[in-house]
């Protein structure tokens, strides 16, 4: 396992061994500023020489791949698992506003007053969540960051158009190519279209035979699943349908949604490029690596060098995002003489926030979920998520502040 290094500055310096961690922390040349992923920083500044790490990056709309590689190894490999409930938590508080608004009948009328709703180049708020979601980690790796490689739209529209352009390519010549292949199975929703079938092994079959003339064009292509594509060729059943190409564009150019404010934000510090996703999927074909997010990421980062770096890495994570305290007021209901009295409050318990890291009776390390007031008779507890053999809560005495609460958590996988 790695141990990530930053200089004196704060500048990201590459990993060494646990071992030479150990050394520089029992001689005070360093100290510990994270734990997830463990990172020291040296208490000296030192020359700063850094070699290259490229960034791959595979974009998801619910879980993002990532893959850093440098000196022919991947020095991290994490998986981003983007927060689904934007949407939801915002349905609530148009509920709220307009059952508010509702009730204050005596205010003048409103109409259209979201002007940022209107603006030009706004994103939705769960699209761009997701994607600051993609920058915030990659402005936290703990690496000195050369290059990142994003992997764009998933076929290449010029190249369908014109099939005799010549590029990176990663397939043998005697197959069907990638991009058209993909393109096919997109357009066809991924599923049979002779038995509806989904979810299985589909194959792109040329309506017109090549050995009879038939060409490599969408509109010679067919999405089968391997059942019907053997039956078709043993002479077993006929086809009824047609190729299909008049909504190629509508299919075709489907890309990632804010990828024009991901590209700009990334690409201000540090220099990006784009590669296609049939090219990586190719490429990840020919390496024989299983389809993960993180083999994925791998593959857009090596795609243009075509170095062969192992998939193995024992700094791998899985980031997950904890929403801090909402500005949402809970209220009881009204109480003579004192009105609407609002709910208690735990934020905050013997110096400990909910978030925060502890060492529970200097063995277990949890992590704050929820504060339990303190009573006449019983004393506050922190709470923790439930895990068998594990305590659930615990008084402040008897816990260690570790680390305060981050919104981005690193949880390491075995």
């Amino acid at each position: 396992m790695k141990v990530y290094v930053r200089n004196q500055d704060g500048a990201p310096l590459m990993p060494c061994t646990e071992a030479k961690a150990r050394k520089l922390l029992r001689a005070g040349k360093a100290r510990v500023v994270a734990r997830s992923p463990f990172t020291i920083q040296l208490a000296w500044q030192c020359e700063g020489h850094v070699q290259d790490v490229t960034v791959g990056i595979d974009k998801g709309s619910s879980v993002t791949g990532i893959s850093c590689v440098g000196n022919g190894a991947v020095l991290l490999a994490a998986e981003i698992h983007h927060r689904r409930d934007v949407k939801e938590k915002l349905d609530i508080r148009r509920t709220h506003r307009k059952s508010r608004r509702a009730r204050t009948w005596y205010r003048p009328a409103r109409f259209a007053n979201r002007a940022s709703s209107t603006r030009s180049g706004r994103l939705p708020p769960s699209i761009k969540a997701n994607v600051e979601e993609v920058i915030r980690v990659v402005k936290q790796l703990p690496l000195p960051i050369s290059r990142i490689v994003v992997e764009d739209v998933q076929v290449d529209i010029a190249q369908l158009n014109n099939p005799t352009l010549r590029g990176s390519r990663y397939q043998d010549p005697t197959r069907l190519d990638e991009n058209l292949r993909i393109a096919c199975l997109m357009r066809d929703g991924y599923t049979c279209r002779h038995c509806g079938k989904g979810n299985c092994r589909l194959e792109a079959h040329h309506i017109v035979y090549r050995e009879h003339g038939g060409k490599d064009t969408l509109a010679n292509l067919l999405t089968l699943c391997e059942r019907c594509h053997d039956r078709v060729h043993d002479g077993t059943i006929t086809l009824s349908v047609t190729g299909v190409s008049g909504h190629l564009d509508q299919i075709a150019q489907r890309s990632m949604q804010g990828k024009t404010y991901l590209y700009a934000t990334l690409g201000a510090s540090v220099p990006l490029t784009t590669v296609f996703g049939y090219a990586t999927s190719a490429f990840r074909k020919r390496r024989g690596l299983a389809k993960t997010h993180t083999a994925d990421a791998l593959c857009v980062a090596t795609l243009g060098s075509g170095e062969i770096v192992a998939p193995e890495c024992p700094n791998t994570y899985q980031i997950n995002f904890r929403p801090r305290q909402t500005r949402r007021q809970f209220h009881d209901l009204p109480r003579k003489g004192k009105g609407r009295v609002r709910y208690q409050v735990n934020e905050e318990l013997a110096g400990f926030r909910k978030g925060d890291i502890v060492r529970v009776k200097g063995w277990w390390v949890k992590q704050v979920y929820s504060i339990y007031s303190p009573t006449a008779t019983t004393q506050g507890r922190l709470a923790f998520a439930r895990v068998t053999g594990e305590p659930p809560s615990a008084l402040p005495k008897d816990c260690v502040l570790l680390e305060r609460g981050r919104t981005v958590r690193w949880k390491p996988i075995q």
